[in-house]
């Protein structure tokens, strides 16, 4: 307790009045208030201006005159990160993280914080699941007896002892209904209650949940300490255990809302904290974006081998060299097979790929490794229809300027001309519907075009073309580089995604209709190609665009040698006649095929499917990725086609093994996914950028050990995209706290003062000054 609320409370227990600085004095008849209570930097400074000694005034109020100075501020340790409790969903994939810290925040033993797959602090949006889902599901399937606690460590207590234990997030008084029927199906469900008030009405809400749903529960305590990890640690078990009271009062609604799901019960809002650390500093945490998962070539069967040698060579990201593989074999099937998932859904193999690599990071030579094949054949196929297309070309020309001279004749004076005429320019006619129009020498691949070119390209190829590209040309132009005001037409491009037909109508001239469309995109580009995009163009994601891509940030690489393992020649060529098989067979064929799954793919599919759909509504951990993540199932279909085509052109039947390897690569694509459109988004360089900022501020002031506070902080960044506002800032300033960068000073005592609340303080980290200072 400060000394100035110490002084203020001991006049209140006295019944001095008083109001601001000015009190009743207590030490002598005082009607008018002529005691100034005043708060200094060391402690509080009283003055009686009716005469009265400090002393005498200190007597009076019953203290001491040292209890008019502040108790000296206890060092607090910076909180650690002492255990971390990993929260999965019924297919095992990552929602959630709950990190201990101890000590706490505010002066408490310990604190609770939630974190994203990706490491990033707050999970709003993101499903709440009990603790050990997996576990619990297999053993309420087996009839096993569950136990519900109250926290991560004291399950970790009882699965030591061999059983199935589970708790929820956020603890007493978090437990809903929806958490109860995962319980479904056990043989008895025994609450164990912590021995305190929150504690017993949380497990009274717990047990009148499961009892609800029918199953038998009882409701225990320990029998000495606070939780069940005091009592096993006292040497006691489970028969040990006692009934627990009966709490004075039941709470009366058991299940917390919805819209309550969002808040921290650990964490409250605004910055807050009493950590002084005048010394001792520990090492911060990284600021740096979130290591995302590695690609897994290892799931992409005979694929992966060339994948992973490949990008050893070049000492490039497999996800560059992946990615670039994948859209090459996309575009080699060339729209001619059709997958059929069920009977109303098929999907094409039309992948879009985008893959995000700094300029060092050898993106070209990553694609160029990868397109390598079917550049050869577009060449060679260039070639053997060069002389036919020419020819015909020529005969399109020569017939089209004898139909026109005929027409000239049939429409003269002389009449016995006109007949003659007239059969002229009709076999004429009749000759160029037989040419058609004239023919273009064939292509597969595209690269730096505008979209009205895309769509007279894929026009001249039967309505079929791929891109393979690392300067993000098209998404440039999308974004309107070429377009009027700003703004393209991609329906092209949303169109040719899903294979349906497109007509292109020109002024002037006959509309070009496509019955089909098949269109294979593989970009890999720099990041701030893409950067911000999402808010620039806010169409591209409304529109479906942005969903229809699956996106890769890979790390950068951290070798850089000269004598890197070259890629054995049996892998160069096994790749190329692959590629080449699947132009031959596929792109050549005038017919489209149907592939389907088999039975094992269909219930590995479909198992996936109906676990998956949770996860994009209210509630779910992808919901503010509902749109792209509603296309992922048909995604993972279409990458599992074109893995099974590239091992066999013939191959007409998705196999269980692919399809569970495919299926498996969903936590890479979704985590990346949410990295690209975090940059994309208004935060543009991710959610990390705030603090980034903060700390390139802080080292590049004048003395960047000194003090700040967080109005400092608003007034040097507020011209800064995600610097919308104070509270803007003081979330950040909090993020960064949290991370060791700064430590919030508390403020002196201002009870009784007028005037705007000071602004909170804080001291800075010895590196932001000097990064190699050893703290």
């Amino acid at each position: 307790m400060s000394a100035y609320r110490r002084v203020v409370e001991a006049l209140e227990q006295h019944g001095s009045k008083g109001r601001g600085t000015s009190w009743q004095c207590v030490a002598h008849e005082d009607r008018a208030p002529s005691l100034s209570v005043t708060n200094g930097n060391k402690g509080v400074v009283i003055t009686c201006h009716a005469g009265c000694s400090t002393e005498d005034v200190v007597a009076a109020l019953g203290l001491s005159m040292s209890d008019l100075f502040n108790e000296p501020l206890e060092k607090r340790v910076r909180p650690q990160v002492v255990a971390e409790y990993p929260y999965y969903d019924e297919q095992g994939t990552l929602l959630y993280t709950v990190k201990r810290l101890e000590p706490g925040y505010d002066g408490e033993r310990k604190t609770f914080r939630q974190f994203r797959p990706d490491g990033t602090a707050g999970v709003k949006g993101i499903r709440r699941v009990p603790y050990q889902l997996p576990q619990v599901i297999e053993a309420a399937r087996n009839g096993a007896t569950i136990f519900v606690l109250e926290g991560e460590k004291d399950v970790a207590t009882a699965e030591g002892l061999g059983v199935a234990a589970t708790c929820n997030v956020g603890g007493a008084g978090k437990w809903h209904d929806d958490y109860t029927r995962h319980l479904v199906g056990a043989a008895e469900v025994v609450v164990i209650a912590d021995r305190d008030e929150p504690g017993r009405k949380h497990a009274a809400a717990v047990a009148d949940s499961v009892r609800r749903a029918g199953i038998p529960v009882r409701v225990l305590e320990p029998a000495q300490g606070k939780d069940f990890t005091d009592h096993v640690s006292a040497g006691l078990g489970y028969d040990d255990l006692v009934p627990m009271e009966t709490p004075d009062s039941r709470p009366t609604n058991p299940t917390m809302p919805s819209s309550a799901q969002d808040v921290d019960s650990d964490r409250g809002s605004g910055i807050s904290g009493t950590r002084i650390l005048d010394t001792g500093w520990d090492e911060p945490l990284s600021v740096d974006a979130a290591t995302l998962p590695a690609f897994p070539s290892e799931r992409l069967g005979l694929l992966g081998k060339f994948v992973t040698a490949t990008a050893a060579s070049l000492q490039t990201p497999e996800d560059l060299v992946g990615f670039a593989a994948l859209a090459t074999i996309s575009t080699a099937t060339g729209g001619r097979v059709r997958v059929q998932v069920k009977p109303d859904w098929h999907e094409s193999t039309a992948l879009y790929m985008a893959a995000l690599a700094d300029s060092s990071e050898k993106k070209t030579p990553a694609l160029n490794a990868a397109a390598a094949p079917i550049r050869e054949i577009e060449d060679e196929l260039i070639e053997e229809h060069r002389p036919e297309v020419e020819a015909t070309a020529q005969e399109v020309r020569i017939t089209t300027a004898r139909m026109t001279k005929a027409e000239q004749a049939a429409a003269g004076d002389n009449a016995d001309k006109r007949a003659a005429a007239e059969a002229d320019a009709e076999a004429a006619r009749t000759r160029l519907a037989e040419l058609g129009e004239a023919p273009e020498l064939p292509r597969l691949l595209v690269r730096d075009i505008t979209l009205e070119a895309l769509g007279k390209r894929m026009y001249e190829q039967n309505g079929r073309i791929g891109s393979l590209a690392s300067e993000g040309g098209l998404f440039k132009v999308a974004a309107g580089l070429y377009g009027s005001n700003g703004k393209a037409n991609t329906d092209l491009l949303l169109e040719a995604y899903t294979g349906g037909p497109y007509t292109i109508d020109r002024t002037g001239r006959s509309s070009s209709r496509m019955a089909s469309t098949f269109l294979a995109l593989g970009l890999v580009v720099q990041p701030g190609i893409v950067a911000g995009l999402e808010k620039q163009n806010p169409e591209f994601r409304q529109s479906g665009l942005l969903g229809r891509f699956l996106y890769a940030r890979p790390a950068p690489t951290a070798e850089d040698t000269f004598d890197s393992p070259a890629v054995p020649l049996a892998l160069v060529e096994d790749y190329r006649s692959r590629i080449r098989a699947l132009v031959t067979q596929l792109w050549d064929s005038p017919t489209t095929h149907t592939m389907t799954l088999s039975a094992g793919a269909r219930q590995a599919f479909a198992d996936y499917y109906n676990a998956f759909a949770k996860r994009r509504k209210p509630g779910g951990d992808l919901y503010d990725l509902a749109d792209w993540a509603g296309k992922l199932r048909g995604q993972l279909i279409r990458v599992a086609a074109c893995l099974a085509l590239f091992e066999d052109p013939q191959a007409r039947e998705i196999s269980t093994e692919r399809m569970n390897d495919v299926l498996s690569m969903a936590p890479y694509f979704i985590a990346h996914a949410r990295a690209v459109f975090d940059l994309m988004g208004r935060n543009q360089e991710g959610k990390l950028k705030p603090l980034r900022d903060v700390l390139g501020w802080l080292s590049s002031r004048k003395d960047p050990r000194a003090d700040f506070s967080a109005r400092d902080a608003w007034q040097a960044l507020k011209g800064r995209e995600w610097a919308e506002d104070m509270d803007a800032m003081n979330d950040t300033l909090l993020q960064l706290e949290e991370h060791g960068w700064i430590a919030f000073i508390p403020p002196p005592d201002t009870q009784g003062r007028r005037g705007r609340k000071p602004s909170p303080k804080f001291a800075v980290h010895p590196w932001i000054a000097n990064p190699k200072e050893t703290p």
